[in-house]
């Protein structure tokens, strides 16, 4: 029996022009992109009150940034919840709008 050798691939690589290229890169990140999750109001009366009692009790939590269509976390321990600018404010100087944060666990 003769066994094929192909190159995969690897063969292909010569017929992709680089504008090719550059737009399957471009729709592969565009296709990881995570719509922004709508809290209905008992999620956000809860995830209110979860960030009130993390802040008054000094408690390390891990929230869920929604950005730039991806889910991040950060982790740390809330200095300040300002409700006029609507910002999150961490210990270590991060800071963060109430409007992108989507998810919080506590840790004691």
């Amino acid at each position: 029996m003769k066994v094929i050798r192909d190159r995969g691939n690897i063969k292909w690589n010569a017929m992709m022009l680089p504008e090719h290229v550059k737009l399957l890169r471009e729709w592969q990140e565009r296709n990881e992109d995570v719509e922004k999750p709508e809290l209905d109001e008992w999620a956000l009366q809860e995830l209110s009150e979860q960030l009130q009692i993390a802040c008054r009790d000094h408690m390390q939590v891990e929230l869920k940034i929604w950005e730039a269509a991806h889910i991040f976390t950060a982790t740390g321990i809330i200095s300040k919840l300002d409700d006029i600018k609507r910002m999150l404010y961490l210990e270590d100087g991060r800071r963060f709008p109430f409007q992108f944060i989507v998810g919080l666990t506590k840790y004691e």
